[in-house]
Parts: C-alpha cells; sequence; structure tokens
C-alpha cells in the first residue's frame, strides 16, 4: 500500500496591474518567465496579458513557499506554468530543480484565479512514499 503525505502547501497573489509587459521590458520578463511562458505570452491578446503573468508569477511564489525555500536556489525561469487545452494550469520543473529538491516523487497540484486587479494561486505539494 503507498502512502501520500502533504509536503507543502503555498498561496500567493500578485497585482495584475504590476505585471504590465510593457513596463517590465524583454529583459525583465525573460528573466522572470520560462522560455515557453514567454512564448505563449506573445499569442495572446494585449488586455490579458498582464492577467497571464500575473497567475503565473502568483503560481511561482505560491511554489517557492510550498517549497519552503522562497527563490532562494530556484530562478522564476526554471519553472513554467503551463496550461491544457481545456485550461486547466499544471507546474513543469527544470531538471535540475526537480534534482535540488528531490521533488521525483511528489506531485504538485496548482489552481489559479483573478479576482478584479489580483491574480491568486495556491499550491500542494503532495509526497508519495511507496509500498509501507
Amino acid at each position: 500500500m503507498s502512502a501520500n503525505t502533504i509536503r507543502g502547501i503555498g498561496v500567493d497573489a500578485v497585482s495584475i496591474e504590476r505585471m504590465n509587459m510593457d513596463r517590465m521590458g524583454s529583459h525583465v520578463i525573460a528573466r522572470m518567465f520560462h522560455p515557453k511562458e514567454v512564448a505563449e505570452v506573445q499569442t495572446i491578446v494585449a488586455a490579458k496579458q498582464s492577467e497571464y503573468l500575473a497567475s503565473r508569477f502568483a503560481a511561482k511564489e505560491a511554489l517557492v513557499k510550498a517549497l519552503g525555500t522562497g527563490f532562494r536556489g530556484i530562478s522564476p525561469s526554471q519553472i513554467a506554468v503551463i496550461t491544457d487545452d481545456l485550461g486547466n494550469p499544471s507546474i513543469a520543473l527544470d531538471r535540475e530543480v526537480l534534482l535540488a529538491h528531490a521533488l521525483d516523487n511528489t506531485q504538485i497540484h496548482v489552481s489559479i484565479t483573478h479576482e478584479k486587479s489580483l491574480a491568486i494561486a495556491f499550491v500542494v505539494l503532495e509526497a508519495s512514499h511507496g509500498a509501507e
């Protein structure tokens, strides 16, 4: 029988207005977002780009809070918040992050929402412990 435990939880809220692409510039965006996110935001209508970036950054903050590390040892650009065809978000990590934080047997659950001027994300890390 396998056992799963909650390894960590994190939540964060980001001002959508703060994530204005014109204000941040391409250098800051490249530092804060994974290349997949940078490419995807270019395909989104301009009026929704700040909401997209704010929700992704909130999820990254929630993840590092769940890990208990903050961004020490992890660059935001090593974390990709992606969505499937139905719009369900998930988090993909660069291999170095997976290894450094022993996340091989950890499922990352993420939920993202928008409310007025805020993007909010909640992350749960669920560790799988195999047979008992």
